[in-house]
């Protein structure tokens, strides 16, 4: 059972994100996890924390691959400095239980910004870059998932981007 949280964020990701009364999740796909962040701008809220994690499933051969270093995270705290958004972005970056891992730290900061609590602008801000971003990393985990999973020409079409999402 999806557990419902309070708040504008939590309530727009619980309806999307959940159905039969919360208890099955759905997964959107790039145009639903669109709309879900234009949602949640227009909303002008903040939430403890969101976050987005990609994954690509394939039909065709029955497999997917999770691309957590890929994850958005976007944490609210009562306060952020440079120096405490530096150490966070680097401790993203090296993950323990992760097979992969990302060493961009340009593309680190997009994935694993941090905002002050009720900053809607940072918040905007954050969800913007990474709206941008999405593209080019899209094209990037589609390259690894092809590898991965040693995908063929004839296996392309069955194929499609979705995105794991929590709030709270």
């Amino acid at each position: 059972m999806i557990k419902r949280t309070t708040g504008k964020i939590n309530e727009i990701i619980y309806n999307n994100t959940a159905y039969y009364n919360g208890r099955y999740r759905y997964y959107p796909t790039i145009s639903g996890l669109n709309g879900i962040i234009d949602e949640i701008i227009e909303s002008n809220a903040t939430t403890d924390y969101i976050r987005f994690t990609p994954f690509y499933i394939n039909e065709q051969t029955n497999m997917q691959v999770e691309f957590e270093e890929y994850m958005f995270y976007l944490e609210c705290r009562e306060s952020v400095d440079e120096k405490i958004q530096v150490w966070h972005i680097k401790e993203c970056l090296d993950p323990v239980d992760s097979p992969r891992a990302l060493e961009d730290f340009e593309l680190g900061a997009i994935l694993y910004p941090l905002c002050t609590f009720n900053d809607t602008e940072c918040y905007k801000k954050a969800l913007l870059a990474y709206k941008k971003a999405l593209s080019e990393m899209l094209l990037q985990m589609f390259d690894i998932a092809k590898m991965e999973m040693k995908l063929k020409e004839e296996d392309l079409p069955f194929g499609y981007f979705c995105f794991e999402i929590h709030s709270g």
